[in-house]
């Protein structure tokens, strides 16, 4: 392997042959790492702090230079990603603060805890070995079964801590939870959806009724009512944005007011349907006409003469 191919290419290549979820890891850890190579003379006047998601966060303690930085963001990310691994962005963002003289303090991770000693055991090593074994470049491979290894001590340490699998995923939870960060995004969308669901087939069901129902389909997530209330809101806004002024004859029309009223179809009236309508006109797909103002006419004013 020639000494001029790009790292970034080569890791690129080598991250395929390896768990996928450490790759993003690895290159941004790759940053610190080549901090001078990418920023040169002007990374003496800034000090990378942490990365959080796709998030850089960088300090310096010249203001000009701060002030460059924000200016030219897209072009220093850009700079960042094709130099550490071209194809794959590292980092989406950049994010500056003023540092005065004392090193920046980076904060713990939400999810850290208490460091443990911990020792792997010679299975535990061999399957590390083992996962990036494929990698030909031995300073490469060397950086990998660093991070590769650190990462196994980290989910043993938490294991011992009283960490446990995701309900729905091998990820590990803290022991208060019961599914990691992304099951539980994916399934509270899933639960706003069966809100949803129950409010078109029955508009005016009860609040009390919901919160029964959905805590039984998904008791690993807190419903409240004001999950519920806020599922109903949106919902009548996407119906009435979908509604002309005028309208109070179509299903449409009648559904967005059972969904406002929380009333059954046969208990809608005209004065029901008129006022209720008339009450969220301004949330409806067109705005009502304006009315028409009529302006008198200027009288002219007659000026009388006055005689000597």
């Amino acid at each position: 392997m020639g000494e001029l191919e790009n790292i970034g290419a080569v890791l690129q290549k080598s991250l395929e042959k390896i768990n996928p979820e450490l790759r993003k890891k690895i290159l941004q850890k790759e940053i610190f790492k080549r901090w001078h190579e990418i920023f040169k003379s002007l990374a003496n006047k800034i000090s990378p702090v942490k990365i959080q998601g796709e998030t850089l966060i960088v300090t310096s303690t010249d203001g000009a230079v701060l002030d460059a930085l924000k200016f030219g963001a897209e072009k220093f990310i850009k700079l960042i990603n094709d130099t550490i691994s071209p194809g794959i962005p590292v980092i989406s963002e950049i994010k500056f603060g003023r540092s005065f003289d004392a090193p920046p303090v980076i904060a713990p991770i939400p999810e850290q805890i208490t460091e443990i000693e911990i020792e792997l055991t010679p299975e535990e090593i061999a399957d590390c070995e083992k996962s990036v074994a494929a990698v030909a470049d031995k300073n490469l491979k060397a950086t990998l079964l660093e991070t590769v290894l650190s990462r196994a001590k980290s989910q043993k340490r938490k294991l011992q801590s009283g960490w446990h699998k995701c309900k729905f995923c091998n990820l590990l939870c803290p022991p208060k939870e019961i599914l990691c960060n992304i099951c539980a995004v994916k399934e509270r969308g899933r639960m706003i959806q069966e809100i949803r669901k129950i409010f078109i087939a029955a508009p005016e069901t009860h609040f009390r009724e919901i919160l029964q129902r959905i805590t039984r389909q998904f008791p690993y997530l807190n419903c409240t009512l004001e999950t519920i209330e806020s599922a109903r809101m949106d919902l009548i806004l996407q119906k009435a944005a979908k509604i002309s002024y005028g309208d109070t004859e179509s299903d449409a029309a009648k559904f967005l007011v059972q969904l406002i009223r929380q009333l059954p179809r046969e208990k809608l009236t005209d004065a029901i349907i008129n006022r209720t309508l008339k009450e969220f006109k301004f949330n409806l797909a067109d705005l009502p006409p304006l009315p028409k103002y009529e302006f008198a006419k200027p009288q002219k004013r007659s000026i009388k003469k006055f005689s000597k």
